[in-house]
């Protein structure tokens, strides 16, 4: 039977609807061939399973049709001519076949990898043996090439049912604005699918990591995913894990362990019992050059942009020589929660972040915390909660539950909800939750975000700045203090470790701030209200992934975590600290003492960052036997970096967790 339709638009939509059905039958041999390595589906994940699938097919589908969409609804009659007709058959053939050839390819090819292909696993065309194992392949997996060139037949069978008429003779008026229309809802339809079905501004592309919105099995995120996808979205990420090699493997690992064990000590007087709440608040670009009570830079005659923080930073324990461990928002969250920082690529963006974590979130759940994660954006906002949830964040609250029952007037029209008006709904949350158990929260605000909008009716209390931020920090620091002043009374809030930081920097008037490494600088700050052992002053370095191993090593996690920061109050730990970031193609690695910048071969300069903050003495002709340490243990660090990442390996070295394939052969 030939459905013959005059309308190009829906003619498209029909024949990627065929495309969408050979897909799918690959998923179902995908999972036929591999079952025993993908964890049991039960009745409750089949929905949200089938809901990522048709996602990131989707994606996939628009990616690889994007000229043949563009071929079938460019408004010019020529579309009607024969030869142009034969010419989109062979595009749509060869650009489906292609990628129809790459999820074929790994229903078999799974097994070897337990991942799915991306095009960083094309290394191997370049091995002399390829040609070989391609020949072998071919042989042993004979009946994937037949059900391939089957799915080659339906996908043309299906592509001539959907027959297209000549459209009817038009004005040229009419003929070009009805077409320009069709091509206009094409475009609207692509770009709400690619940013993950929604047209947020918070969205990005949607990633491999975003798997882990429907499900919290890294097994399960396998059988979602689309190779064409996968393939696609890591173009230009492979050369971003780079293998870096300076020392034996195991000198790296000895230098810099990532596995983590809790040793008595003597007492540091910053341990809690596991009855303390812990509150961790992630404040949006509040970099440390805007907050008058940390830079040295701020006219004292100048009006703070954060007085609510400076009054409260009197109150408890404060990090005077704190870092970041990225340059965006998606960054914070890895290297908080995880211990794992962000260099030349969004750690979220790389294939290497889907793997199995046992991150803070999930230590916090085993000792009995219950955890949530709070930010006024949408869930699919920077990977904040398809990661979360990998980490073992159990409760979410974003703007689609505040809107549930707030309503939408308080979206400010860019990122989410209003922080002044988010952050009651937060206090009500966590006073629902508190009265079980202790918690574990995440608190991730959003209104001090480019372009810096002050609320309608708040304008006239937040005077302006030196740099178009200041006012949006002033405001996001006063609708905080409000929400420290509606806390304070309830009885969980003297039970809690506050733990305040700043995703990231953002800028700065002075050029101190816009130097390394001063332009990585951010507040870090823990406070327990009523608890003088809380107070003072550290000058010593810390980092966001410091965050994770400090606070276990603060509750006696007594098993073993991974972690590549570490435990800022051991005294053995912390020998030998440094914090690390990358910038305009080299790490700057700072100790207690010096900075660094290293170009991954060498060490190209040694700044004494606090008697001479603008860099302008190079010291590197004076290297001694402790520069020589220093280096050694940051050189140790990017090599376990790397090899942790290319290995996808997030775990301790002493947990073997059952893998799948365990599992199921256990089971049969």
């Amino acid at each position: 039977m030939k459905i013959n339709l005059k309308n190009s638009l829906t003619v498209l939509l029909l024949r990627l609807f065929v495309v969408y059905a050979v897909f799918m039958l690959c998923r179902l041999a995908f999972y036929f061939f591999n079952n025993n390595l993908i964890d049991d589906v039960h009745a409750g994940d089949i929905i949200s399973l089938l809901r990522g699938s048709l996602m990131f097919d989707t994606v996939s589908i628009i990616y690889i049709n994007l000229l043949f969409a563009l071929m079938s609804l460019i408004p010019f009659k020529f579309r009607d001519n024969s030869g142009y007709k034969k010419a989109m058959l062979w595009i749509f053939m060869i650009t489906n076949g292609l990628g129809l050839l790459i999820n074929v390819a790994d229903i078999f090819y799974y097994p070897f990898k337990q991942a799915r292909i991306v095009l960083g696993d094309f290394f191997l065309l370049q091995e002399d043996a390829f040609v070989p194992l391609l020949g072998d392949f071919v042989i042993d997996y004979w009946y994937g090439f037949l059900f391939y060139f089957i799915l080659l037949v339906l996908l043309y069978i299906g592509y001539k049912a959907v027959g297209d008429k000549k459209e009817p003779v038009q004005t040229n008026r009419r003929y070009y604005v009805v077409n320009t229309a069709y091509m206009s809802i094409m475009a609207i339809i692509i770009i709400f699918f690619v940013r993950g079905a929604t047209f947020s501004a918070a969205s990005f592309p949607i990633s491999m990591n975003d798997a882990f919105l429907y499900t919290d099995n890294p097994t399960h995120t396998s059988f979602m995913l689309s190779n064409p996808f996968c393939l696609i979205r890591t173009i230009g990420k492979s050369k971003d894990v780079p293998d870096l090699k300076y020392f034996d493997t195991k000198i790296a690992q000895n230098l810099a362990g990532t596995t983590h064990t809790y040793e008595a000590a003597e007492p540091s007087g910053f341990e809690i019992d596991r009855k303390t709440n812990v509150f961790i608040i992630v404040l949006e670009s509040f970099g440390k050059a805007h907050i008058k009570s940390l830079s040295d830079q701020f006219p004292k005659e100048r009006e703070s942009n954060t007085p609510f923080l400076d009054s409260l930073f009197n109150e408890g324990y404060l990090f005077t020589n704190a870092h970041q461990n990225g340059y965006r928002s998606i960054d914070a969250l890895p290297a908080i929660w995880a211990s794992i920082p962000s260099f030349k690529e969004h750690f979220l963006s790389l294939p290497n972040s889907v793997a199995s974590y046992y991150a803070l979130p999930a230590c916090m759940n085993e000792m009995g915390y219950q955890t949530a994660f709070f930010h006024g954006a949408v869930k699919e906002s920077m990977g904040f909660v398809s990661f979360g949830r990998n980490a073992g964040i159990k409760n979410f609250y974003s703007r689609e539950e505040y809107e549930e029952e707030n309503g939408d007037e308080d979206f400010d029209g860019k990122w989410g909800i209003w922080d002044h008006k988010f952050f009651p709904f937060v206090h009500k949350k966590i006073n629902a939750f508190s009265k079980d158990k202790p918690f574990f929260t995440t608190l991730f605000t959003l209104s001090s975000h480019h372009p810096y909008k002050v609320p309608p009716g708040l304008p006239k209390k937040f005077s302006e700045g030196t740099m178009p931020i200041h006012r949006a920090i002033k405001y996001s620091d006063y609708a905080l203090g409000e929400f420290f002043k509606s806390i304070e009374k309830e009885p969980w809030y003297k039970n809690t470790l506050f733990i305040i930081t700043a995703d990231h920097s953002s800028g700065a008037d002075s050029y101190k701030f816009n130097k390394a490494p001063h332009d990585y600088t951010i507040p870090m700050f823990f406070f327990k209200p009523g608890n003088n052992k809380f107070k003072g002053k550290d000058d010593k370095i810390i980092q966001h992934i410091d965050v994770m191993p400090t606070l276990l090593g603060m509750l006696k996690y007594d098993k073993p975590y991974f972690a590549f920061g570490k435990d800022h109050f051991n005294k053995k730990d912390s020998n030998g600290h440094f914090a690390i970031n990358f910038s305009n193609g080299a790490f700057n690695c700072s100790t207690d003492s010096y900075y660094y910048l290293f170009n991954e071969k060498d060490v190209i300069s040694k700044i004494d960052y606090r008697m001479d903050p603008l860099g302008n003495t190079n010291l590197i002709a004076k290297r001694n036997q402790q520069d020589e340490e220093a280096i050694k243990g940051f050189k140790a660090f990017i090599q376990e970096y790397y090899a942790h990442l290319n290995a996808r390996d997030y775990l301790p070295r002493t947990t073997k967790p059952k893998t799948a394939l365990a599992v199921n052969a256990g089971r049969k």
